[in-house]
């Protein structure tokens, strides 16, 4: 029976893959003389950003130089961006049903609990979340793994059992942490990962689109 849908953001509830790319474009050539692109950035990217960027071949001593520097020309880009960002298809209608069904909502994210909400207020849609689950500050996904443990506590003080939650992810990162938390994890292509990698992780559910999502809830608590 699931109980709760645990939501990453970026680029899983929130269309902005390619912001995401064009703000990293700019915080790379500024301070590494680097770039990347749209396939290269869903073949390769993991968190933490430094491992990614270290896989681009910049040197780990001038990362480790420009981290905060980095993150922070990678917000102010975008910062500058996000507010033409929409919500994917079929995300509002998915939320909706969910909340008259009573099953909660979360969003857990590497991204910054303030900024989300910033984002989930202009899109109407705060309040089909229980919880906003995301870092404190921007630099923190450049060096550490968060969103795990943030989920966790979640769940422990809400007295939910893992085999009842569903989380939906665009990247290897949620269907690992769904798997090791013997959750079901529901990949979604399109987002910031190619759908190559997201089958080679084998989640539950490997889907298209977020209105396939009902259709495994349904099944799941058949």
């Amino acid at each position: 029976m699931i109980k709760l849908v645990a939501f990453d953001w970026n680029g899983t509830l929130l269309a902005d893959t390619q912001t995401v790319v064009d703000s990293t474009n700019v915080e790379l050539k500024t301070l590494f003389k680097k770039s990347t692109t749209l396939k290269e950035y869903r073949e390769n990217f993991v968190i933490p950003v430094v491992e990614y960027f270290k896989g681009l071949g910049i040197d780990p001593l001038l990362l480790e130089k420009h981290h905060e520097e980095s993150a922070q020309i990678f917000s102010r880009e975008y910062e500058s961006r996000v507010n033409r960002c929409r919500t994917r298809f079929g995300a509002k209608e998915l939320l909706h049903r969910l909340k008259s069904q009573k099953i909660k909502s979360v969003i857990f994210s590497n991204h910054t609990a303030e900024r989300i909400t910033e984002q989930t207020d202009r899109l109407k849609i705060t309040n089909y979340f229980g919880g906003i689950l995301g870092n404190s500050h921007i630099g923190d996904a450049y060096t550490i793994k968060g969103k795990e443990r943030r989920l966790i506590e979640y769940i422990a003080k809400n007295k939910i059992n893992p085999s009842q939650i569903l989380i939906v992810g665009d990247t290897d990162e949620e269907i690992i942490i769904g798997r090791d938390m013997g959750a079901k994890p529901a990949a979604i292509t399109g987002g910031n990962s190619t759908t190559k990698r997201l089958r080679a992780q084998k989640p539950d559910f490997l889907i298209n689109s977020l209105t396939e999502i009902m259709g495994i809830i349904k099944k799941l608590n058949s």
